[in-house]
């Protein structure tokens, strides 16, 4: 699997059959970041400064070469990149369906643990209003999760937000169930259950990232403030001006345009014939209810470039918020923050779905953003290495990749 070398995916997803398989994809050195803001945060992406031709068509030129290159025989690729300096350019290549529809920025597509840091963003706000406080318990916000949940009662808001809480990942586990059973129906209790009897349970400060730790956030404040997680995702993508994206609820229709979603050439070698599934099985029929605030949100490429120009939400914070937020942790080979991952002078965090995976990017110092999303389980792996050079020569630094 050389063609996962650079990324957290290539480390994790393969060492065992489904590890990792929703974690954010990067990793990168501790270094101090300045937010830079404006009147009510950064500048926002001015679409009509365009790049230049020549620039447009070496981009182009890249993702056709990485569609034909993929490792995963990803059959579609969304992509944007702003810089204040160079300009903005938004394309979809390849198929939203494969033997159908072609793609179109018009397409929504899942985003997989990019959620989090929306999800983030919304408890993050609420500690600034003082409503949540970072060292507030699963037994302070929830006695009735801590009840049906023990051994979750001691951990904190700033625990689970961080990746230090030292609870398992529930991922493997709920994804194991959907390939035995694509229509498999899972509440946040179910989930909370799978992370906890998946392994043994770490001590309170223990670095590893883990999915259930948002599932445990969304009941607490649910429970501290009367709103779904649903709720405050949606509100977080409407102040974001991100009007084609949504956190479903569970059974939610799909989007009229939804990009479908394939398993992809490297998950399906990698189940081999313990499943009937090869890499071009359509998923997107199949239950997924599994992600919630930890996964389960979908967006247009125009809207999650608009997310990576909040730098991830920190526009919305207050200064002091942020800076508590940028405090980083070493969970799973990442330098995790509070639902953000640090990339040299770059934020970001990406995202993964059985059929799907993205990856947003900022430069708080520039006003940079890249944001990308495939329709292939880990179509992204490969996707730097190969397009980064013409599309985000700057970020493919910062993440360590070589180009061949």
């Amino acid at each position: 699997m050389s063609t996962l070398r650079n990324t957290y995916l290539g480390r994790v997803l393969f060492a065992g059959l489904f590890a990792g398989l929703f974690a954010g994809l990067l990793a990168g050195p501790v270094v101090g970041v300045t937010l830079s803001k404006g009147p009510g945060g950064p500048a926002g992406i001015d679409r009509d400064h365009s790049v230049s031709a020549a620039r447009a068509q070496a981009i182009n030129k890249a993702a056709e070469r990485f569609l034909a290159k993929s490792a995963d025989g990803t059959p579609g690729l969304w992509l944007a990149v702003w810089d204040p300096r160079r300009g903005y350019y938004e394309q979809a290549y390849g198929h939203a369906v494969v033997g159908g529809r072609k793609a179109s920025i018009h397409d929504a597509s899942y985003i997989g643990s990019i959620t989090k840091t929306v999800f983030a963003t919304a408890v993050l706000q609420q500690v600034a209003t003082g409503t949540v406080k970072l060292t507030d318990t699963v037994a302070d916000l929830d006695p009735a999760l801590a009840a049906k949940f023990p051994s979750t009662s001691g951990v904190n808001v700033r625990n689970l937000l961080g990746m230090t809480s030292g609870i398992p990942d529930y991922a493997d586990a709920a994804v194991q169930q959907i390939l035995a059973d694509t229509s498999a129906r899972f509440s946040r209790d179910d989930l909370i259950e799978l992370g906890l009897l998946s392994k043994e349970q770490q001590p309170v400060g223990t670095p590893e990232y883990s999915t259930t730790n948002y599932i445990l956030l969304g009941q607490m404040l649910q429970a501290a403030i009367g709103r779904t997680p649903e709720r405050l995702v949606n509100q977080i993508f409407r102040q974001a001006g991100m009007t084609s994206s949504r956190l479903p609820r569970p059974n939610a229709s799909q989007p009229i345009r939804i990009a479908h979603g394939y398993i992809g050439e490297l998950l399906a070698s990698q189940l081999g014939d313990s499943i009937n599934v090869d890499a071009t099985t359509d998923v997107t029929s199949w239950t997924f209810d599994w992600g919630r605030e930890g996964g389960g949100a979908y967006a247009t490429i125009g809207d999650l470039a608009e997310w990576g120009n909040t730098c991830l939400g920190n526009s919305f914070l207050p200064a002091k918020i942020t800076r508590q937020r940028m405090v980083w942790s070493t969970a799973s080979g990442m330098e995790y923050g509070l639902g953000l991952i640090k990339e040299g002078n770059w934020l970001s965090h990406s995202g993964q779905a059985v059929g799907w995976s993205a990856n947003v990017a900022c430069n708080p110092t520039t006003g940079a953003v890249v944001a990308y999303m495939t329709n292939s389980t880990t179509g992204v792996s490969d996707l730097p290495e190969i397009v980064g050079k013409a599309a985000f020569p700057e970020y493919l630094e910062a993440i360590g990749h070589q180009d061949d």
